[in-house]
């Protein structure tokens, strides 16, 4: 009997923890990037109802999409939207229209597409090394772990508690005496401060709570698809899919690159008449997901986060309200704690290689956050780094091993 509750017990635990870092992964996912998006829209001009439909389309859509193909896979792959997609597109739809925008979206859909159905993306897995991309994975989500610093310091209170708890669990965990997982007790005892120091959830009286979906007619204009295209479909590739495949093989997945693109390029398809810019597989929500648990049942949490994305996404309007409220450093803290197992497998991944300097070419680049040419640092510090590793790193034909 005591075998059966024991197993019972060990179930539950497993459930918590993956529902833990779901929350955890959305927590940081449907916050800042969510503020992005009403950014973008406000700077593109766009009314209320265009802005609740963009979200419904980016964390509805592909939330349910997430749901079928983590089941279908077994493997933690949620997808989102690319937040610096919607960054990109904002002056397209200011200057020449949301439509505008939305047959660029359409055009990078159909290119997605063709790329993984012909395996022409698969080129990219033999251009591009591991540790180079780790390294891009290290500058990138190292700024959400510093965040842990910054926030604890903005509130102090709720930041020693979380801090304290965490390490304090991770030193039992160690030691075979952990009670409950780090981030779990790190979580709740955030939550318990908040509540104690007189946080109470917003209420709201009026107003349409769930989402205004409407479809939005695209126009192919040669002038929008000429600026916004090519630097999308960078970020697509280059940064953001490529950091979400990078996190789950380095978490022992062997996510096929060409079934992400092929997924990107259909999911972008049917979110873009909605409003919604190209979806990718989310690579600091992934991280989050697999950065608990056991290997080979990552894919529930995916599952959790996948069910919160479509709540979101059916009450989008109500959440906008939602956002405004929820305490920023509780988000930053409880997400860098989530992070850091990622960024310390990324500095090993990288810097523990045969391509060191490639490496550090390349987190440099990243970390400086430069934009060029309307791309960002992180596409710059991968083509920097392949291009050190062609020209120093790479091993010659009758090189001999050390």
């Amino acid at each position: 009997m005591s075998v059966g509750g024991a197993s019972y017990t060990g179930i539950g635990r497993s459930w918590f923890l993956h529902f833990s870092l779901a929350f955890a992964s959305m927590s940081f996912s449907a916050t800042g990037p969510v503020a992005i998006i009403i950014a973008a829209s406000r700077e593109g001009g766009l009314s209320f109802a265009q802005t609740s439909s963009w979200l419904f389309a980016s964390i509805g859509i592909n939330g349910l999409a997430s749901i079928f193909i983590s089941w279908k896979t077994r493997q933690p792959l949620l997808f989102l939207w690319t937040i610096p997609g919607a960054i990109l597109a904002a002056p397209v739809i200011a200057q020449y229209g949301f439509g505008a925008a939305v047959g660029t979206y359409l055009v990078c859909a159909a290119v997605l597409i063709v790329l993984g159905v012909t395996n022409l993306i698969a080129l990219l897995d033999r251009w591009v090394p591991m540790p180079v991309v780790m390294a891009m994975i290290a500058g990138l989500f190292i700024k959400y772990v510093l965040a842990v610093v910054h926030s604890t310091v903005a509130a102090p209170l709720i930041g020693a508690g979380m801090l304290l708890t965490f390490f304090g669990l991770m030193w039992l965990e160690r030691r075979n005496a952990a009670s409950i997982p780090p981030l779990i007790g790190a979580m709740l005892t955030g939550a318990a401060i908040l509540f104690a120091t007189g946080f109470q959830l917003p209420s709201r009286s009026g107003g349409a709570w769930t989402a205004t979906p409407a479809l939005v007619g695209p126009r192919f204009d040669i002038h929008a698809i000429s600026q916004l295209l090519l630097p999308m479909l960078i970020t697509v590739l280059f940064v953001q899919n490529a950091q979400g495949i990078a996190v789950t093989r380095a978490s022992g997945y062997r996510t096929s690159l060409r079934l992400v693109t092929i997924y990107s390029g259909v999911l972008s398809a049917i979110t873009a008449p909605f409003g919604g810019c190209p979806s990718v597989l989310a690579g600091p929500s992934n991280a989050i997901l697999v950065s608990g648990g056991t290997h080979g049942r990552h894919y529930i949490g995916a599952l959790i986060a996948g069910v919160i994305c479509v709540a979101i996404g059916v009450f989008a309007t109500a959440y906008v309200f939602l956002l405004a409220n929820l305490p920023a450093a509780y988000i930053a803290i409880l997400a860098g704690l989530a992070m850091m197992g990622v960024l310390e497998k990324s500095f090993v991944s990288a810097f523990r290689s045969a391509l060191p300097l490639s490496a550090m070419i390349v987190f440099v680049v990243t970390l400086s956050d430069v934009t060029l040419l309307g791309i960002g640092a992180a596409f710059w510090g991968v083509a920097a780094g392949c291009l050190v590793y062609y020209a120093i790193e790479k091993p010659r034909s009758g090189d001999v091993p050390a």
